[in-house]
């Protein structure tokens, strides 16, 4: 990796304002925290709907564990930064636009790992029956969202290539898991539908018009962080390094065993009918872990930039400060000794 410049001090936005419901975040949590592991250290990891758990146990990964790791369940993205403020959890995983939100609100958190999907992921699909036939069409008419999460950084992009801003629509934010509710009630013209959302509404109503997905503008990245804290500390710190070792290897085999994938994740644990499941899984995309390099730093700032001319953010943000250097060489040497290994 390109050495940068050594991390600069970060002058914090308006935190309520960029992270907002932080007492609450506790409340929104799952409270069925699954454990792994043994030994002295334990780790407190911020999951989204049992993504990561289910990865790790169904691949074999959190087997033999040096250490303990307890997991959280969260909603969103936002949720698990709130987790890192609260100082609930040592690891978390989140979106490229929730990862922005944390570097403008200066919590103290490092990127340790960057995975990137190849695929439609987000769709800005308008309700059947509309008088939406183009991107273009969006103006002026009540599109669902989900601030903060990366559905909102997919709309943000996907407006901008026919030059529209996030106010020239009529902006609905509602819950992330309840966008597919908001389209299917006709409360929204559009929505931001993510693939089970959107395999769910369009086979329902095929008259529904897909404007627009993630493949064709998303930077399809999703972000991996720890916090300094927890980095700081050499017995955490190595655990840490083990723990994204192995969740590299989990994606391999992970894309190596689909059927074994899509019945345990998109079956057992999200209730799809297996049909439906495969469906859902062949449009998510395909999902591998990527160095964090310039490139990756740079897809944030472009979209950070964005977010500044959407109004969605006070003040231009240095996304680099969640990049510091030694993290990187440290956790690249590990995605990449662990590529291709399941």
């Amino acid at each position: 990796m390109t050495p940068r410049r050594p991390r600069r001090s970060v002058r914090p936005l308006a935190l309520a304002a960029l992270l907002p419901l932080v007492g609450a975040c506790a409340a929104q949590a799952d409270d069925s925290a699954g454990k792994a592991g043994s030994g002295q250290v334990t780790l407190h990891i911020g999951d989204q709907g049992k993504y990561l758990q289910t990865l790790l146990q169904t691949s074999g990964q959190s087997q033999g564990l040096g250490y303990q790791v307890v997991f959280d369940q969260f909603n969103s993205g936002p949720l698990v930064n709130q987790a890192f403020v609260a100082g609930a959890i040592d690891f978390g995983v989140m979106g490229d636009t929730p990862a922005i939100y944390a570097a403008a609100a200066g919590v103290p958190v490092d990127v340790v790992a960057a995975s990137h999907t190849i695929g439609p992921g987000y769709t800005l699909v308008a309700r059947a029956g509309s008088d939406i036939h183009s991107l273009a069409d969006l103006k002026g008419h009540k599109v669902g969202y989900s601030k903060g999460t990366a559905n909102q950084g997919f709309l943000i992009q996907a407006l901008a290539t026919v030059d529209l801003r996030q106010q020239d629509v009529g902006p609905v934010d509602v819950p992330l898991q309840n966008i597919g509710q908001v389209l299917e009630s006709g409360a929204v013209d559009a929505a931001t539908a993510s693939p089970q959302d959107l395999i769910n509404y369009t086979q329902a109503h095929p008259g529904a018009l897909q404007l627009i997905n993630g493949r064709q503008v998303s930077s399809g990245y999703t972000f991996w962080l720890a916090t300094r804290k927890s980095l700081a500390d050499p017995a955490r710190r190595e655990a840490l390094l083990d723990l994204v070792g192995r969740i590299v290897k989990a994606n391999g085999w992970n894309r190596s065993h689909p059927d074994a994938w899509i019945d345990a994740y998109y079956v057992k644990v999200n209730k799809q009918k297996p049909e439906v499941a495969k469906l859902i899984w062949q449009f998510a995309g395909e999902t591998g872990f990527v160095p964090v390099d310039e490139a990756v730093v740079g897809a944030q700032q472009r979209q950070a930039d964005l977010f500044l001319a959407n109004g969605q953010l006070p003040q231009q943000v240095d996304v680099t400060a969640e990049f510091p250097p030694d993290v990187e060489t440290a956790f690249n040497a590990r995605v990449t000794a662990n590529q291709n290994q399941n």
